[in-house]
């Protein structure tokens, strides 16, 4: 084939199928010759199939000689010695690099491994046939992109898997095809591009940074945004507090609560899950989301924030009926905040009871907490129950539908304990 156009300088001169189609019959010449790897021979092929004018077609074969028939005498110093076997046992053994498979090549790997690597090998004709055989041990054949590959065999307690990438082959190209034998081990055909270590370590080094500088920036955005929300949030009580002290005034603490107090134990269903499945930033999001909804309902409701761990928050309230509306806004805030987000529902489960405490610093302690927070612990997602204590204290006013109670038994309490659900979707609101 002659490259040269008739008529016109070659930047001009369209190519047809039957142009490409010898340009790609002398690119496996000179790969059956060595002059190219099989690798390169894929990435020409390609090269050439995409090619629209003669000059593309130049550009292909320009560091290649025209194909000449060799001498018989050349082709013996020429050529690599073939090479058919390739045998690992109790050990390691390679084909790779610049090799010539000759006929079927047999890679043979008992209680040892076996690579036999096509990239930069020398094939000769348009199949190259491996017979590969695992027993107690790994056959890795690995082939250019591009590459077509037939795998068939069986396997034994073993495996045989073909993860060559999903790309159409080449026309053109050689065909790959294996034969797999797997007792107890396992045969693997995978594709794999040459890589060149300087250029591509670089640009692995400069996608790596970039990814890196990229984070740092959303994550600093977010902290951003965050600290942004919590001043606008918290700007009033900083205002009042400041204006306090300007009018010389010490701005009242907030009552401490001792004696009899309403416990009220929360903590949302499932949090490990939700952090499984949105990963740790978004589940953060969640629960600082969370964390907002029960504060602004606890400061709405008069009551206190004892303390919270996680998820989780152990609140007091000097007034019953004022815990339960509490808790009967909180679950409907939790409702319409689901509504709002659907891929991720927030149930939040809650347990009430009353009675006396132990006021310890700023904790409280006693029998009441502790049945509080294994009343909470008996609830699911998305419910409030209270101890029967509760419900009586509170049924009078009218403004709460409380379940018929039913018996429980309680972690670390001998006796059972009637509890009452709390319809929150019926009750009045507070």
């Amino acid at each position: 084939m002659t490259l040269e156009p008739q008529g016109g300088p070659p930047d001009d001169v369209r190519i047809s199928d039957e142009e490409r189609t010898q340009v790609v019959d002398r690119l496996r010449r000179h790969c059956a010759e060595g002059r190219i790897t099989l690798d390169e021979f894929s990435d020409r092929a390609g090269q050439v199939y995409a090619a629209r004018t003669r000059s593309e077609l130049v550009e292909v074969l320009a560091d290649l000689p025209e194909p000449v028939p060799p001498l018989a005498t050349d082709a013996v110093a020429v050529r690599r010695h073939p090479t058919s076997w390739v045998v690992g046992i109790m050990g390691g053994g390679q084909s790779k690099g610049r090799w010539r498979p000759e006929g079927e090549v047999t890679a043979l790997a008992i209680m040892g491994g076996c690579v036999v690597d096509l990239r930069q090998a020398e094939i000769e004709g348009p199949v190259v046939d491996i017979s590969a055989i695992a027993i107690m041990g790994g056959v890795d054949i690995i082939v250019p992109e591009g590459i077509a590959v037939e795998m068939s065999g069986i396997a034994i307690m073993g495996g045989k898997d073909c993860r060559v990438k999903d790309v159409t082959p080449l026309p053109g190209t050689p065909v790959v095809r294996v034969r797999a034998f797997a007792f107890w081990g396992g045969v693997t055909v995978r594709t794999k591009r040459e890589r060149h270590r300087g250029v591509d370590r670089a640009r692995d080094r400069a996608q790596r940074r970039q990814l890196q500088g990229e984070r740092s920036i959303a994550l600093a955005e977010r902290h951003a945004t965050r600290a942004l929300e919590h001043a606008a949030r918290y700007a009033p009580m900083v205002e009042e507090v400041l204006g306090a002290f300007n009018q010389g005034m010490k701005p009242k603490p907030p009552t401490a609560l001792d004696g009899t107090v309403t416990i009220l134990f929360s903590d949302i269903e499932d949090f490990t899950g939700i952090t499984e499945r949105l990963g740790d930033l978004r589940a953060q999001d969640v629960l600082h989301s969370h964390n907002d909804i029960v504060r602004r309902a606890v400061a709405a409701s008069g009551g206190h924030e004892v303390k919270s761990q996680g998820d989780s928050f152990m609140l007091a309230f000097a007034s019953a009926r004022r815990a339960l509306n509490c808790a009967v806004d909180m679950q409907r805030s939790f409702d319409r905040w689901s509504d709002s987000q659907p891929n991720v529902p927030l149930k939040v489960r809650m347990g009430l009871h009353t009675g006396e405490t132990i006021r310890e610093a700023d904790d409280l302690f006693g029998r009441t907490v502790i049945l509080a927070s294994r009343i909470a612990a008996e609830a699911g997602g998305g419910q409030i129950l209270v101890s029967s204590l509760l419900k009586e204290l509170t049924e009078s006013s009218g403004e709460f539908c409380f379940s018929p109670g039913r018996e429980v038994t309680l972690k670390g309490l001998s006796r059972t304990q009637v509890v009452h659900e709390v319809d929150w979707s019926g009750a009045l609101p507070g």
